[in-house]
């Protein structure tokens, strides 16, 4: 627990580093917007583009880990896309997103890392390319077709595909991927440039978050429920993020379609995680309510804390990475 205490505590830092903030004064009121349009227009995207950009495609093809990942985190969006439609069709996609998107980047990489050392890296890419592209571009053009219902069948199809190209969270992962099946090399000042901007997407996006749960909490204290309520809505949708994907993976992975049983633990990890503030930039994106979102990471991320550790103490010791001296 110790270990993972500290890989999630610069998460909950940033995030009261913002709330700290917004509570203050120190950023004002419409900080928040402003910060995510920063991490959805720039930061963010130049994150994508490089992660795509830089894959090695030939010692990513593993399809076995693919289509475990694959089957179980687009299961549960589907899952909780069909619950929700009925009541909102545009919050089902922020909901599905939220409970499907693990945040593979900020703590998948250290955590995968530090547990099963350098072999980690292929499967946590894998699984980050998984819920960067596929997942954001299955609720983008769910928004999107719910934002245009009324329209007819070839309006929205058009509307859609609209959207999807004016979306810089899902441009960005395509070129990226492109520019991989190339044989360029990118400048060192390019690659320099991307790196500094992606570097600040995590870290803003975070304290944008904090800023948010502040404002949301304050809005709330006269005729909403309050922010740090969890109802049945939020409790299944922490519960379907920390309980039930990375079930699905393990059912998958160790059963359906057998993987090494290293690579089973790792996607099962993986699938374990806390959701990451993609869906929060999502619903700033497209100015939605973002106060379930922010709700989600914020509890997933908390309560992993005892879900991790408690996955962590199970896996053999055969296959964890030496310690180093």
């Amino acid at each position: 627990m110790v270990s993972t205490l500290g890989l999630l505590l610069p998460v909950f830092a940033l995030i009261a580093l913002g709330a700290v903030a917004g509570k203050t004064g120190v950023l004002g009121e419409t900080a928040a917007r402003e910060l995510s349009r920063f991490v959805i227009w720039l930061a963010l995207p130049a994150l994508l583009f490089t992660i795509m950009a830089n894959s090695d495609w030939r010692s990513l093809w593993q399809p076995e880990f693919l289509l475990v990942y694959l089957l179980a985190t687009f299961s549960l969006f589907v899952l909780v896309w069909s619950w929700r439609r009925r009541y909102s069709t545009l919050e089902a996609g922020m909901d599905a997103l939220a409970a499907a998107y693990s945040n593979t980047g900020y703590i998948g990489f250290p955590l995968l890392f530090l547990v099963f050392g350098s072999v980690s890296e292929v499967p946590t890419a894998l699984a980050s390319m998984i819920v960067v592209a596929g997942l954001f571009a299955l609720a983008v053009m769910l928004i999107e077709s719910a934002i245009h219902h009324a329209l007819s069948w070839y309006q929205r199809l058009w509307s859609v595909s609209l959207g999807v190209l004016k979306n810089p969270l899902l441009v960005a992962p395509a070129a990226g991927a492109i520019f991989a099946a190339t044989d360029w090399s990118m400048p060192a000042p390019v690659s320099h440039f991307l790196s500094l901007l992606a570097a600040a997407a995590s870290p803003v996006a975070l304290i944008s978050l904090g800023l948010f749960l502040v404002q949301s909490h304050q809005r709330s204290a006269a005729n909403v429920t309050p922010f740090w309520t969890i109802d049945i809505h939020l409790f299944s949708l922490v519960v379907g993020k920390l309980i039930l994907l990375p079930l699905l993976v393990a059912i998958l992975a160790f059963w359906v379609i057998p993987l090494p049983p290293l690579w089973a633990w790792m996607a099962v990890i993986l699938a374990a995680l806390p959701t990451g503030t993609g869906p929060y930039m999502l619903a700033e994106f497209y100015q939605a309510d973002a106060r379930r979102v922010a709700q989600t990471i914020l509890f997933s991320t908390l309560f992993s804390l005892l879900t991790l550790s408690v996955l962590l103490h199970w896996i053999p010791e055969t296959l964890r990475a030496p310690l180093q001296p």
